[in-house]
């Protein structure tokens, strides 16, 4: 590689470094979506409201559960509070809300976008104000008495312009009022701000959550609008903030957090921990007593000959072990020959010849010999010799027969 091609490598690369820090070290850009998350820093994040509300002396607690499940068990006297883009719910979960309503509780809604079941249920539509697209639209805000304004807000960055119509036949009250001040409007100041009366309870409809967005509220003459909107609270009623309808919010469905939401499906799972466990802390542990070792038999046949002949000449018995010899050569022909030669000596004779394959005389005469002997009641140390030589001549001459002691 030349010394121009390195110089020219060595700035290129330069050069993309520093692009890639002039990248990071540049502030990101605004991010104006709307969240109204109460830990979102953003312009249209909610921290300033959640953390102003928090540090009052009102009774407030966190909602993270779904409209329809918790105002099973919300008291009848409290606010319940909604704030953000929009306002989703089906029919069934906007009736038991009116039906809290109607048994004392107040509802208080702030978004841009209202379910249709809500506002069927109260009579109530709503509108937006014409855009013309050509001028930037100016939003001022007022209250009705008895709120009081020093001034007019106006609020320079976009919005629906959200305002509310109703018949004649429904009784509403007006707390507050929009006007969109571009060239084209001729409707005036409309109303974004009521109150409905239901049963023992109030539901509040306000069609400007921007009011509760961090870029709004670090204005201090906007803060007395928020202020003010938030009079309408009975400061003597717990406050219940929904966080759980909400367009930033960070949704997990991870197969865990679904289980660990539920409380009855989370004492679920950590009992099947629990039963794991234990499971594994007993099931592991031995479930008899150690086996001990234990080698193969040794061959203890020489030992064992040994010892019986130490018995035999500490007292010996000739006799015996003559008849012992004759009874185990009968039981030899019986499982090589299959034959019962102590029952009819004479008659298994040719058989005997026969199977074993040694001489009729030689067995007629092994026969004969082993049987007279073994009638004798007294046998010598020359008898033993001789029984033992009779049944090894036998045995030297036999060319046929089986072994049955494995068959057995």
């Amino acid at each position: 590689m030349s010394t121009g091609t390195k110089i020219l490598f060595a700035l290129i690369s330069l050069l993309i470094l520093g692009v890639l820090l002039l990248i990071h070290a540049s502030p990101p850009p605004i991010d104006w979506s709307p969240s109204y998350e109460q830990n979102d820093t953003r312009p249209f994040g909610a921290k300033v409201f959640y953390d102003l509300i928090k540090k009052g002396d009102s009774i407030w607690k966190d909602v993270n559960r779904p409209p329809y499940e918790w105002i099973e068990e919300a008291p009848s006297q409290a606010i319940y509070v909604f704030v953000n883009q929009y306002f989703d719910s089906d029919p069934e979960e906007t009736e038991k809300l009116i039906n809290w309503v109607e048994s004392g509780g107040h509802l208080f809604i702030s978004a841009a976008d209202f379910s249709e079941p809500l506002l069927d249920s109260l009579s109530i539509k709503t509108k937006i104000f014409p855009e013309d697209f050509s001028l930037t639209r100016i939003s001022q805000l007022s209250l009705e008495k008895p709120m009081h304004l020093p001034d007019s807000i106006l609020f320079e960055e976009f919005n629906l312009g959200v305002y509310f119509k109703w018949g004649d036949s429904v009784q509403v009250s007006t707390l507050g009022k929009i006007q969109s001040t571009a060239a084209v409007d001729t409707l005036g100041a409309q109303p974004n701000f009521i109150q409905i009366r239901k049963g023992s309870g109030l539901v509040t409809l306000h069609a400007f959550p921007e009011a509760f967005s961090n870029y709004f509220l670090l204005d201090k003459n906007n803060k007395v609008y928020t202020e003010q909107v938030l009079g309408t609270w009975d400061s003597g009623q717990p406050v219940f903030l929904d966080q759980y309808i909400k367009i930033g919010k960070n949704t997990n469905l991870s197969p865990l957090y679904l289980i660990l939401s539920n409380k009855y499906l989370s004492a679920a799972y950590f009992t099947c921990w629990i039963l794991l466990v234990l499971w594994v802390v007993f099931e592991g542990k031995r479930r008899q007593k150690a086996i001990n070792v234990i080698y193969p038999p040794q061959n203890k046949s020489l030992e064992f000959a040994k010892t019986i002949a130490s018995m035999y000449l500490k007292q010996p018995n000739m006799t015996e072990l003559g008849h012992l010899q004759i009874k185990l050569f009968w039981d030899y022909c019986r499982t090589h020959f299959l034959l019962q030669m102590e029952e009819n000596k004479m008659d298994g004779i040719i058989l005997l010849s026969e199977k074993s394959g040694v001489d009729l005389e030689l067995s007629k005469a092994t026969v004969l010999k082993l049987t007279e002997l073994e009638k004798r009641e007294n046998l010598g140390q020359e008898d033993i010799q001789h029984i033992h030589q009779t049944i090894e001549k036998f045995k030297s001459q036999q060319q046929y027969g089986r072994n049955l002691q494995h068959a057995r």
